[in-house]
């Protein structure tokens, strides 16, 4: 194991960066997980029918989100460069979708661009995240859909924490976990409305998961567990 992620004190891991994190998962991290399933459950229940509008997911990971997703036109926006060249970056480029790299709090773009904006499970990698919804009301239009996703408190609360297999390591992620009404309340002084609340607890959907993973006798001590957080809100004019 890397020195750079033992923390002298304890002697322990301490957590990777997100930076450091998913430069490591990228090479694996198209395949799904019981969170990424949950969560695109929630957020395709929450998004309006793309036909004809303009997409930005912003936070985007390798892109797989962005293929087929029906938008005009979709842009996908990640800090991390290998997490985009390990996903459609690395392919024949896709018409009507186009990726760059860039800080959800520093977005290259333009203002009032999108018609729908996501931002899904990135919130929780940010220390300070009133920049970040900043910048996802200055880029999406008045009237836009904006959808933010995010590990669910109530899982940090319960010791969960946001991990990936790297080998035969299993690594965690720096995570904060963010009030839920903290985020309301910043994302209303930005310019965003809330339209709906949801969440995804543990159930029957992702039991495959733990069987998968030779653990359902852990998927009983998890069921009912809250694990995503989707905000839907309207960008006012």
């Amino acid at each position: 194991m890397d020195h750079s992620i033992i923390d002298e004190d304890t002697g322990r891991a301490r957590p990777l960066t997100a930076s450091e994190g998913y430069r490591r998962w990228a090479p694996t991290y198209s395949d799904e997980t019981a969170i990424s399933h949950l969560e695109c459950g929630l957020v395709d229940a929450m998004t309006p029918p793309l036909a004809g509008l303009d997409l930005l997911d912003a936070g985007c990971g390798t892109g797989r989100r962005l293929v087929g997703c029906g938008a005009a036109f979709a842009v996908g926006v990640d800090a991390s460069a290998a997490m985009l060249d390990a996903g459609i970056g690395r392919g024949a480029p896709l018409p009507g979708v186009s990726t760059l790299v860039g800080d959800v709090r520093a977005l290259p773009l333009a203002d009032m661009r999108f018609d729908v904006v996501w931002c899904r499970l990135v919130i929780g990698h940010l220390p300070i995240f009133t920049p970040a919804y900043r910048e996802l009301a200055r880029v999406a239009k008045p009237g836009a859909s904006v959808i933010v996703t995010d590990f669910h408190p109530a899982a940090y609360e319960a010791g969960h924490r946001r991990t990936f297999r790297d080998g035969d390591v299993v690594r965690e992620i720096e995570h904060y976990a963010h009030p839920v009404d903290a985020q309301i309340a910043v994302a209303a002084a930005a310019g965003l409305t809330l339209v709906e609340q949801r969440e995804a607890a543990i159930d029957g959907r992702v039991l495959p998961f733990y069987r998968r993973s030779s653990r359902p006798a852990l998927f009983e001590a998890h069921r009912g567990l809250p694990v995503v957080l989707a905000l839907a809100f309207r960008r006012e004019g």
